[in-house]
């Protein structure tokens, strides 16, 4: 079936349709995604999926061979040891911001202000908004550790791996928005301990649904 895209942010759009294809099963890991087959079911030019289809592999959704074209990625194995890694340098940065009374109240605004974002962006369906404000929340907070060089390690493992993939989802938006929500309050609170547990609870769930969801796709 041909699904017609309007001409504004096509290559967005097919990032967005793309992954939630890959996430729900409907492509499963080792299925080779043809340029031509895409453009055709959704209606545009080869130039958008190009495009989207290197935005889904610098993600970690999916993976170019030379010679022979681009593959959904198998991350199911992997994804309870990246969330874990996640959790350990994550809640290492939280608890260094915290200690060290680095949260500040242009901190903490800022933080209120992304989950407030977050909240706006899912009941809009704007899933690029969804995105940035998801970002903004944890770099607000890591930042916040005065550490730079454990914030560019995050961020390198983040690179690595398809980390908030699951935002696709319109199903998680809410329960995404009331962990980090849970998260920003525990913060302002100064509850360091109930701060880094509730973060590495969220880290933990995401990372065993993420991991699920990829497993399913795979026996789909």
């Amino acid at each position: 079936m041909n699904e017609a895209f309007p001409y504004r942010g096509k290559r967005d759009l097919l990032v967005q349709r793309l992954t939630e294809a890959i996430l729900r099963g409907e492509l499963p890991a080792g299925t080779w995604l043809r340029q031509d087959d895409i453009a055709a079911r959704y209606g545009v030019s080869p130039t958008p999926v190009r495009e989207a289809l290197r935005m889904l592999e610098a993600q970690g959704l999916v993976i170019y061979e030379p010679h022979r074209g681009v593959r959904v990625a198998d991350f199911a194995g992997s994804a309870r040891q990246f969330f874990r890694l996640r959790a350990a340098l994550e809640c290492l940065a939280v608890e260094m911001a915290m200690e060290n009374r680095n949260v500040t109240d242009e901190t903490q605004r800022r933080l209120e202000e992304a989950v407030e974002n977050m909240e706006a962006a899912a009941a809009s369906g704007d899933p690029g908004w969804l995105h940035e404000a998801h970002r903004r929340f944890h770099l607000t907070l890591y930042e916040a550790s005065n550490f730079p060089a454990l914030v560019d390690i995050i961020q390198m493992v983040w690179s690595r791996f398809p980390w908030d993939a699951l935002l696709a989802l319109p199903e998680q938006h809410r329960l995404t928005v009331d962990d980090h929500r849970a998260i920003a309050q525990r913060v302002i609170a100064d509850d360091v301990a109930g701060a880094t547990r509730r973060l590495a609870e969220h880290l933990r769930a995401v990372g065993l649904q993420l991991g699920a969801t990829a497993a399913g796709s795979e026996t789909t």
